[in-house]
C-alpha cells in the first residue's frame, strides 16, 4: 500500500507532455515579442553612437582644415597627414563603427566626405544625425564644406570641467557650430597611491548630451575614478 501511495505522489509531482507543451508555447509567444524590441534598441544606439563618432571625425578634420592651413586630412589614421598622428583624434581612437564597418575620409579642395558601412536598416537612422547625408545600399557619407566660404567664421576655445556644457556663442545655433576637445592631460601619473595603486593611467575625451556640447574624460587602469578631469575644448562656428 504504501508503495503505490509513493508513486502517486511522485506521479503528481512530474510535469506532463501537455504541461510542457504550453510552458514552451508561452515561451516562444514571449521571446517573439521581446527579440524585435531588443534587436530595434540595439539598432538605435548602434546609429546614434556612429553619427556621433562620423561627426567627432568631421570636427576634428576641420580642426586639421583651420589650424594647419594645409587643406583637408588624407586618411584617419595612416601617417603623415592624417588625423591620429597629427594628434586630432586620440591616438587609441578605434576607426570601426559598432557595426564593424570602417569609416574612412575622401575629400575634393572644398569638401570632405566621411563614409562608412551599417548593418541594413540603419542607414536612414544614423542619416538622420548628420548633415549633407547620401546613402548607397547600407553605405552612409555624410560631406561638409570649407569652414566660412560665405560666411563669417567664429572660432572659440576654452577649458572646461568634466561634464560640464561648453557654452554656446552669442547669435549661433548648435546646428552652426562643430567641437572638439581633449583632454588637459593625455596621460596622467598617479603618485598618490589612491586606490592601492600607483601607475601610469590614460585619459580620452569625447562630446556627448543632447546638444553634443557635453565634454566627458575618462581614465583606464587600475586607479580608474580617482582622478579629476578638466578639457580644452575648441568650436567653428559660422552664420552659413
Amino acid at each position: 500500500m504504501s508503495m503505490i501511495l509513493n508513486i502517486g505522489i511522485n506521479n503528481r509531482k512530474a510535469f506532463s507532455l501537455l504541461e510542457m507543451t504550453i510552458v514552451l508555447i508561452i515561451m516562444s509567444i514571449l521571446l517573439s515579442a521581446v527579440i524585435p524590441v531588443m534587436t530595434r534598441d540595439y539598432l538605435i544606439k548602434a546609429s546614434n553612437k556612429t553619427a556621433m563618432e562620423i561627426e567627432n571625425i568631421q570636427n576634428a578634420a576641420l580642426s586639421y582644415y583651420i589650424q594647419k592651413g594645409a587643406g583637408w586630412p588624407s586618411s584617419i589614421n595612416s601617417p603623415p597627414n592624417d588625423l591620429e598622428s597629427t594628434g586630432y583624434l586620440p591616438a587609441n581612437w578605434n576607426p570601426v563603427n559598432p557595426f564593424q564597418g570602417s569609416y574612412t575620409i575622401s575629400s575634393t579642395p572644398t569638401l570632405l566626405a566621411v563614409s562608412t558601412t551599417v548593418r541594413d536598416g540603419a542607414q536612414n537612422i544614423v542619416a538622420n544625425y548628420l548633415p549633407q547625408t547620401s546613402i548607397s545600399g547600407t553605405t552612409v557619407t555624410s560631406s561638409i564644406g570649407i569652414p566660412g566660404v560665405g560666411s563669417p567664421v567664429h572660432v572659440v576655445s576654452g577649458t572646461i570641467g568634466n561634464g560640464g556644457t561648453i557654452p554656446l556663442p552669442d547669435g549661433y545655433t548648435d546646428s552652426q557650430c562643430h567641437w572638439t576637445v581633449s583632454a588637459n592631460n593625455a596621460l596622467v601619473y598617479d603618485s598618490s597611491g589612491k586606490g592601492g595603486c600607483e601607475n601610469l593611467q590614460t585619459v580620452s575625451a569625447y562630446l556627448t548630451g543632447p546638444d553634443g556640447r557635453t565634454a566627458v574624460a575618462t581614465d583606464t587602469g587600475d586607479c580608474r575614478g580617482s582622478w579629476t578631469f578638466s578639457l580644452n575644448y575648441m568650436g567653428i562656428c559660422t552664420n552659413s
